[in-house]
């Protein structure tokens, strides 16, 4: 070999070396978020929801009832039932002046929601803690045990008495929403369905 050529191989092993040694200097890739760094990430995206409209089913293992749930960013709600539970139509209004239930009896006004759906439905359900559950978000105001999926949505959540159970989600404008959720306490084991997150009210940012 030359001397032209000596030096030019020695500029190649050189020059493969450097960038031998430069490939070894790069930094590891990042580590992948824990289920707790994702729930923190996906909690703050869902509590900007204030309100939303949502289109479903409820049902207590023998009986379904068609749902439609108007929730509005000052705690007011309406939610209408339809389906075989012996009452027909039913539309609950709330507020924070009271309870009004429509159904083919007329209108009544009631202070006990729970106990009034107990007494015409067959089961209840804690409207103020749902208004959150339904959003996979913990009710506000009290202790709970939570379990995350890989995610880091709420999988199952135990609080003020109930056992809640996440079975599937819908990405909703970039929002992952609960689509199917097992209700279950001493008394009472619900299925939701959410077949259409109709609408959201989300707070300014």
């Amino acid at each position: 070999m030359t001397r032209r050529g000596r030096r030019a191989a020695a500029s190649l092993i050189a020059a493969a070396l450097l960038s031998s040694g430069c490939a070894t200097l790069q930094p590891p890739p990042p580590a992948a978020a824990s289920p707790d760094e994702l729930w923190s990430l996906h909690r703050a995206q869902i509590s900007a929801i204030r309100g939303f409209s949502i289109q479903g089913r409820i049902s207590d293992g023998a009986r379904t009832a068609q749902m439609l749930w108007h929730q509005h960013a000052d705690s007011s709600f309406e939610l209408k039932l339809n389906g075989p539970f012996g009452i027909g139509a039913v539309e609950i209004l709330g507020s924070a002046g009271g309870v009004i239930v429509r159904s083919k009896d007329g209108v009544t006004y009631v202070t006990d929601p729970q106990a009034w759906m107990v007494a015409n439905l067959g089961w209840s359900v804690p409207i103020d803690n749902l208004r959150l559950w339904v959003t996979g978000l913990p009710a506000l105001g009290s202790a709970g045990q939570v379990r995350f999926d890989d995610a880091g949505r709420l999988a199952e959540l135990a609080q003020n008495g109930w056992a809640i159970r996440y079975d599937s989600y819908l990405d909703v404008g970039s929002r992952d929403l609960p689509q199917k959720v097992q209700l279950e306490n001493d008394d009472n084991r619900l299925r939701l369905v959410i077949d259409r997150w109709l609408a959201l009210d989300l707070a300014a940012t």
